[in-house]
């Protein structure tokens, strides 16, 4: 940044600062930019708020001007700066994002691709719901027509070995239209001659025939009977060849239905893995490109959350030095460093001053002190001689 700004503000073409240069031991080692960047970075004292994310940014120099025009550039150098951080970030995510992309995207045309082939090699499709296939459906119905005829196979097989024919098995019979006419015929003339009885009397001859009749019939309607019982049985046994027949061919109907139905199980198991193979490739690529996106927007979003809260201006005063806090402090440090060399002198000075230097020098208890003499003539107390006999 502080190349940045030394390119912004064009600061290597000042003539002081080239004059600085060429007086510098850097001269010739290193650019003029390169070197007067690392200046400014000496000088330039960034720092955030306590307890805020806010960046203040303050620099010194002997000119207001170019100290304020020097701080906004580090400003606006410090808001490129981030900027172009945050996008490099958005930019390494999309890269890291590009190519799992890419692998997700061939993923998922390899399974789309394997998901048609094999539909268009089995000719198969996934079923609109569960039970609806058309396998399913046919085995059903044979189970249903299989169950349909063994029960009546049973009810045939009964009749036929209990003796129970039934004679209206086949309406259109000769034999059996016979034999109805015989019985509305036997039933009229029993209805005539109980007429005719009770009319003409028992031994008239009309009375006579009708019952001459009427024996005639009795004797025929067994024998029709009989007839038609002997075709119903083989009419039975017929019908129960024919079921017979229909089962053995539905039961082979059966097995081939289940077989064709466990195939096509089989083959909608494995359409059903392909197709969940392709859903699981479409999910992941959907999650991917979505977590892409959101880191490209969440890069971009946090720009704006980099402003310019204020400017520097040239200050009217200077920052440095504040002369009342010079003088308190150069008075503070007189009076402590004075304190020092006093305590420095003193305890070098080895002289004997006070008898408790005596004791201290000879380690020895005093015993008394001879008391000064002072010479009455002199107004200054001891004579010179007294001293000096005193010293020796």
């Amino acid at each position: 940044m502080a190349l940045d700004v030394v390119k912004r503000l064009n600061l290597a073409a000042n003539p002081v600062v080239q004059e600085d240069y060429r007086k510098s031991g850097y001269f010739g080692r290193e650019g003029i930019q390169d070197w007067y960047a690392a200046t400014l970075a000496k000088s330039v004292r960034p720092s955030f708020e306590p307890g805020t994310n806010v960046l203040s940014i303050k620099f010194g120099t002997r000119d207001p001007s170019l100290s304020a025009l020097v701080a906004n550039a580090f400003l606006a150098a410090s808001v490129d700066a981030a900027v172009a951080m945050k996008a490099a970030a958005a930019e390494q995510t999309a890269q890291w994002f590009a190519p799992q992309l890419a692998d997700l995207r061939r993923e998922f045309a390899e399974a789309r691709a394997g998901l048609e082939k094999f539909q268009h090699e089995h000719n198969v499709t996934l079923p609109e719901g569960q039970g609806t296939d058309k396998e399913t459906t046919e085995l059903q119905m044979v189970t249903h027509s299989l169950s349909s005829a063994k029960a009546n196979l049973t009810l045939l097989q009964n009749q036929l070995s209990n003796d129970a024919t039934d004679l209206s098995v086949d309406p259109s019979d000769p034999d059996l239209q016979l034999l109805a006419s015989l019985k509305e015929k036997l039933s009229s003339a029993e209805v005539a001659l109980e007429s005719a009885k009770g009319v003409l009397g028992t031994n008239n001859p009309k009375v006579t025939a009708i019952a001459a009749e009427i024996a005639s019939l009795r004797k025929k309607i067994p024998d029709v009977t009989e007839r038609a019982k002997e075709k119903a049985r083989k009419h039975l046994k017929e019908r129960i060849a024919q079921i017979e027949s229909l089962i053995a061919s539905l039961e082979s109907e059966d097995a081939a239905a289940q077989k064709a139905l466990i195939t096509a199980q089989v083959q909608q198991n494995q359409l059903q893995e392909h197709y969940r193979n392709v859903r699981l490739r479409i999910e992941q690529l959907e999650a991917e490109q979505k977590l892409a996106d959101q880191a490209k927007l969440h890069s971009k979003l946090t720009f704006a959350d980099i402003a310019e809260l204020d400017r520097a201006v040239p200050p009217v005063e200077p920052a440095f030095p504040d002369r009342m806090k010079v003088i308190a402090i150069s008075v503070g440090a007189g009076l402590a460093v004075g304190l020092m060399l006093a305590f420095g002198i003193e305890m070098m000075d080895r002289r004997v001053r006070l008898p408790i230097d005596v004791e201290i020098a000879t380690g020895a208890k005093l015993l008394g002190s001879v008391p000064a003499w002072r010479d009455s003539t002199s107004p200054f107390g001891t004579s010179r001689l007294m001293r000096a006999k005193m010293r020796q």
